[in-house]
């Protein structure tokens, strides 16, 4: 009798371990974020602050299309040929009548800006002086130059200028960690400080993917 009755306890003992084991639940393993370390919801924080929230008289296409992405900033072809996992953009304007757009995108964490800088850079050295015609949201059509910058490139980005007859660009690119800039600045007259903007947009990227890494 004293057997069985230890046998019945160590049973119920068992039954009863093995209760609490079923009521345990493994936490489940979450994935990694797809965009890191800067994060798609953060994609508005790349923006200057002098953005005024509003898209500006873009330029809606650009040919040659070898040569388009020097110029067209609706869907702009150096931001989406990487696939983005979100993008924003915005339009301000300087009071000597400058007017500045921004587009920025968020990647994947394997995004590579060392290879997307230099696509740009092999886009500008094959477009030198070639003709790119562009047509805005509004209709107007330009015949721009491609050249480049007078201003050396900052570190992280591209600079280029196009030319024309009554309007001129100065233009940007800016790449690191898993996110794009660019930056168009048009008016009357060139020369604008595009180098300037470039190294300020390096550092919205570096502090975003500082703060979250």
């Amino acid at each position: 009798m004293r057997r069985s009755r230890v046998a019945a306890m160590t049973m119920v003992g068992v039954v009863a371990l093995s209760g609490c084991t079923r009521s345990v639940e493994d936490a489940t393993p979450r994935p990694a974020p797809v965009a890191a370390p800067i994060s798609e919801l953060q994609v508005a924080d790349l923006l200057s602050p002098q953005v005024l929230g509003e898209d500006g008289n873009l330029f809606v296409t650009a040919e040659p299309e070898q040569c388009g992405g020097l110029a067209q900033e609706v869907d702009p072809p150096f931001l989406d040929a990487h696939r983005p996992v979100a993008t924003d953009g915005g339009h301000w304007s300087t009071d000597d009548a400058v007017f500045v757009e921004e587009m920025v995108a968020v990647y994947r964490f394997d995004f590579d800006p060392a290879a997307a800088l230099d696509k740009v850079r092999q886009t500008v050295a094959a477009c030198l002086d070639t003709p790119v015609t562009v047509t805005t949201m509004q209709g107007r059509t330009y015949v721009f130059g491609v050249r480049t910058a007078a201003a050396d490139s900052p570190q992280g980005s591209v600079v280029w200028s196009l030319r024309a007859l009554d309007w001129n660009c100065d233009n940007a690119f800016v790449a690191a960690h898993n996110a794009a800039i660019e930056i168009t600045t048009c008016g009357s007259a060139g020369g604008f400080d595009v180098a300037g903007l470039a190294a300020e947009a390096l550092e919205r990227i570096d502090a975003l993917a500082n703060t979250t890494a």
